[in-house]
């Protein structure tokens, strides 16, 4: 699905071209890497990095595989996020933990749900990046739907895609899709950024990220990255 998409890019969307400050919202630590590496990396070489806010601490990537405690799975990612973030040149300060549950974005915990208003008050961003509503995993589209709910009315709002790939979703918006075709030295890199999250190994063996599909690292390890924009 993804190689067919991507013959598409060319004929229907356009380049994407970001203006202001921007929030990127992460679900879990590495989807910010897999779905925007490339975007992160361009607007950090221009000056402009972005803000990220990682909403869960992804404590369940192990949950089945190993009796590794969730406290430690957070702590190992929560490292692994600030080495993906020194590939692509993101400052430590631009990160920002939130500490849902994994799992339970959609109950909206209401301490994290007003940390993550307080924030985006604070921030007040041009741009806010949410997950693409084909993404599939719960937590992908709770935090597109508190993206959605929380984004001032002055807020430009896009979807980005990391599980969009895999799941085949084939009704996309052209009319509002955009394309960022990575440099040489973007794509390089986000693959630093992605294998920064993906390589390390628990003691269990298995990735702290958990286990991903192959077609699936292979559609985020592309050289192009698709937008959309849902509002204005």
């Amino acid at each position: 699905m993804h190689v067919r998409v991507l013959s598409l890019l060319a004929k229907k969307a356009h380049g994407i071209n970001l203006s202001g400050s921007i929030l990127i919202l992460a679900p879990h630590p590495d989807d910010e890497a897999l779905g925007c590496g490339g975007l992160i990396a361009r607007l950090c070489a221009a000056n402009n990095p972005p803000h990220v806010a990682i909403l869960t601490g992804g404590g369940g990537s192990l949950r089945g595989r190993a009796e590794t405690p969730e406290a430690d799975v957070i702590k190992a990612r929560r490292k692994l996020t600030l080495d993906s973030a020194r590939q692509l040149g993101l400052p430590e300060e631009n990160i920002h933990f939130l500490d849902f549950e994994d799992g339970s974005i959609g109950s909206r915990p209401e301490t994290e749900f007003i940390r993550l208003r307080k924030l985006i008050d604070i921030l007040t961003p041009d741009n806010i990046l949410v997950p693409h509503r084909g993404e599939g995993w719960p937590d992908h589209l709770a935090a597109r739907e508190i993206g959605i709910e929380l984004a001032p009315a002055f807020t430009t709002v896009w979807e980005y895609c990391v599980w969009m790939w895999y799941y085949n979703v084939w009704n996309l918006d052209w009319k509002n899709a955009a394309v960022l075709r990575m440099s040489e030295s973007e794509h390089a890199a986000k693959l630093r950024a992605v294998d920064a999250y993906v390589t390390p190994l628990a003691p269990c063996g298995a990735p702290w990220s958990g286990v991903l599909p192959k077609p699936f690292l292979k559609a985020n390890r592309s050289k192009t990255e698709l937008y959309f924009k849902i509002r204005p």
